[in-house]
């Protein structure tokens, strides 16, 4: 973990570089290429190519933009937004294609295609096509096929890793043409007098296969969604419908109002929007793909004529000022730089970057696997979904983890930090930090670091480290291990089979319940084992140790050490070396095995010290169970094997742990894990909160507002009566059913989400 300072300044000053802010690249059809903001849909820029712009594109990376300019081809500089480089080509571009791995871009002209090569920005290749008038092209996925529209009356196929013009196919009225994220098949879109067609063109045999007929008023251009099942086509010349296709059964599934057309149309990278060039309104529209909404128009200049767009993939970085800023990400992977001022910093979705620079910042994660780092300040940093990295920096900071395997680093001074649900990894660092498990999850290590530490582990198994200071650790129900470090420390297992490890100071050194081995080690230590067959050990000092109820094995060390087994069952006491004390129960003085034990003294037998349980615990075997709680608030952990649990009445904690489990929370506000393998979870009545986590899981919610929150794999999730919260962004496709009421759901592009759900959120 404290490699991940050094690891995330090497992320920030990466060489490579980002576009500022996620871009559209828009050929406005004059001589520029107009840089539009995909989460304000405001220009950002127009930049000067020297030519007329008929064609853009954009580097796989995102890192560069390209658009022709009449004679010549221009590159744009994502992040900086200015034209660097410029080459001349052997005549008018009207398309562009980049390949898949970034190095060659393909420039389309009467005659033939200019192959430039990236890196250099030099021509270093032209094929002829003879007897051509460009058109609009598309580069195959694997890279090796071009196809282009060659004349009024015909297409072409260009082998580009050969170098040769392969084919030439009689199509007449071409339009546009587009590939699909895999696969060898081309959609080749013609438009006439009586309508349009899409027609498959299998590149690898040079075949046309049957038609699409679409209504007439389509015809601009074509693009291929990224799950390559559906096509947008663009408007003809003068009318305003844009066509989407299901390319499985080529029936129109809708037709939605863009710009006046031509539209030239283009997705993007997540599949959640859409766009069209609207040539005859000077405005790119931009759409849902999920609801097929127009959502919004960017308006460009007003003698503006767009005639194609590219959306940037890859990272996008936003860059704030020395001052306090607002900056959001998109809905793909970011990086974003608070610099200085007391900034609010929120990635959104996608594993994005977040430095929030010097000052009292905040910042967001979102639902994805994100980095943030907080650098100098007191600053504020919330992971929410996703196995997320924080590092807080200097400054007395404020971690939050979400949900997902967290790594938090608190870094100098007095944090306060929550790892959230998952199993996490948390470092208070220098200072007296603060760390609780507010959520549940069987934590790698909670390490206070050096400093008086304050850490609750909660429910789970956890590894907990206090590390040098006078430090406060506490364990919580689950079976864990607990080392105080240096310093006089309090440690308290909690209900569970814990070892408590005092080193070095005078210690406290609590078992409460459950089957517990306590260390205390050097110094001058308090142990009590509580309830429970525990093994105690004083080691050097002057020890006082309570063995509690249970059948103990107690050794006290050197020193002048008191002991009291005085309670219902045989112990085992060792007293060592120093002159030891021990009480024993007076009703049976006998009882106990006494070795090296200088003075025993008989009293009544006395009851175990155990903090009473916030709730009951009721705790699965290592096989099939079948537990039922309480009508009261119950804490139930599955353990291993398939598991049935049933919370009945009360607000229950109900964990399936590991094994295909069956979990029911009954009437009340329950909190319910599947956590790993394959579960099936019932909210059943009540406000719940439920997580399925690993595994493919089957949810259901129930009546009540609840939040349901599908994490990883594949789930099914069904949100039952009530105003729920349904997440199921990130993990794998997903199917989402609401139910009665006002539900919101936050769903990935993929997935499945009914038409009973309100408001849905991609």
């Amino acid at each position: 973990m404290r490699a991940l300072l050094p690891l995330l300044l090497v992320l920030a000053g990466l060489a490579a570089p980002s576009a500022q802010a996620r871009v559209l690249v828009v050929a406005d059809g004059g001589r520029s290429a107009v840089l539009t903001d995909v989460t304000t849909n405001r220009v950002l820029v127009r930049v000067p190519v020297g030519g007329v712009a008929r064609a853009s594109a954009v580097s796989p990376d995102g890192t560069t933009g390209y658009a022709s300019a009449d004679d010549a081809v221009a590159g744009i500089d994502l992040q900086t937004r200015r034209l660097t480089r410029r080459v001349a080509v052997r005549g008018v571009v009207v398309a562009l294609a980049v390949s898949p791995d970034g190095g060659r871009l393909y420039a389309v002209r009467r005659g033939g295609v200019d192959v430039i090569d990236t890196a250099t920005f030099t021509l270093v290749r032209s094929i002829a096509i003879p007897r051509s008038s460009p058109g609009p092209a598309a580069l195959s996925p694997d890279g090796q096929k071009l196809v282009t529209v060659t004349g009024a009356r015909q297409i072409g196929i260009v082998n580009v890793v050969e170098g040769r013009f392969a084919r030439r196919l009689k199509l007449a009225g071409a339009t546009g043409v587009a590939f699909g994220p895999t696969g060898s098949i081309a959609r080749v879109l013609t438009a006439g007098p009586r309508g349009a067609r899409l027609l498959p063109l299998d590149v690898s045999r040079g075949r046309l296969g049957r038609p699409a007929r679409l209504k007439a008023g389509v015809g601009g251009g074509v693009a291929v969604t990224r799950d390559g099942h559906r096509a947008i086509v663009g408007a003809a010349k003068g009318r305003r419908a844009t066509a989407i296709v299901d390319l499985a059964s080529g029936r129109t599934i809708a037709r939605v109002a863009a710009g006046a057309g031509p539209g030239y149309p283009a997705t993007s990278p997540d599949s959640l929007r859409f766009y069209v060039a609207d040539r005859g309104a000077g405005t790119v529209s931009v759409f849902s793909t999920s609801s097929l909404r127009r959502l919004t128009a960017q308006r460009l200049a007003r003698t503006a004529r767009p005639v194609g767009v590219a959306v940037q993939p890859g990272i996008a970085t936003t860059y704030g000022t020395e001052g306090p800023d607002t900056l959001s990400g998109t809905r793909l992977a970011d990086r974003l730089f608070g610099l200085g001022g007391d900034d609010t910093l929120n990635g959104g979705r996608g594993n994005d970057q977040v430095f929030a620079g010097a000052g009292n910042d905040v910042a967001i994660g979102g639902p994805s696997n994100d980095v943030l780092q907080g650098e100098d300040g007191d600053d504020r940093l919330s992971g929410q979904a996703g196995d997320d990295t924080l590092v807080g920096g200097p400054g007395q900071d404020a971690g939050f983890g979400g949900t997902g395997n967290d790594q938090l680093d608190g870094g100098p001074d007095n944090d306060y930090l929550d790892g959230g649900d998952g199993d996490d990894t948390i470092l208070g660092g220098e200072g007296d930090d603060k760390i609780v498990e507010a959520g549940f999850g069987n934590d790698r290590l909670l390490d206070g670091g050096p400093g008086n530490d304050y850490v609750d582990g909660g429910r789970g198994t956890d590894k907990v480290v206090g590390g040098d200071g006078n430090d406060q650790l506490f364990a919580g129900p689950g079976s864990e291990t607990v080392d105080g470090g240096v310093g006089d420390d309090l440690v308290d297992g909690g209900t569970g089979n814990d070892l408590l490890l005092g080193r070095d100071g005078n210690d406290v050194l609590q078992g409460d319940a459950g089957r517990d081995r306590l260390l205390g080690a050097a110094g001058s230590d308090e142990l009590d084992g509580g309830s429970g067959d525990d093994d105690l050990s004083g080691g050097d000092g002057d020890d006082q140790i309570v063995a509690g109820p249970g059948q103990d094995r107690v050794s006290g060390g050197r020193g002048a050490d008191v002991i009291r087994v005085a309670d219902g069952d045989a112990d085992t006491v060792d007293c060592g070396s120093g002159r030891d004390t021990v009480y024993v129960e007076s009703d049976a003085p006998g009882r106990d095995t006494l070795r090296s034990c200088e003075v025993v003294v008989p009293v009544a037998p006395e009851p175990a010290n155990d903090a009473p349980p916030a709730a009951t615990v009721v705790r699965g075997t290592a096989g099939d169970d079948t537990l039922n709680g309480t009508p009261g608030p119950d804490t139930m952990l599955g353990a291993d094997g398939f598991d049935r649990l049933f919370g009945l009445e009360g607000d229950d904690y109900v964990d399936g742990e590991n094994g295909n489990d069956e979990l029911h929370g009954g009437p009340g506000d329950d909190r319910m894990h599947g956590r790993n393998d394959d579960d099936v979870i019932f909210g059943e009545d009540g406000d719940d909160y439920i997580t399925g986590d690993r595994g493919a899981d089957a949810i259901d919610g129930g009546p009540g507002n609840d939040s349901i929150f599908g994490n990883l794999d594949p789930d099914t999730i069904q949100g039952g009566d009530g105003d729920d919260r349904i997440n199921v962004v990130g993990g794998a496709l997903d199917v989402v059913a609401c139910g009665p009421g006002t539900d919101t759901v936050f769903a990935d592009a993929d997935d499945t989400v009914a038409t009973d759900c309100e408001v849905v959120r991609r």
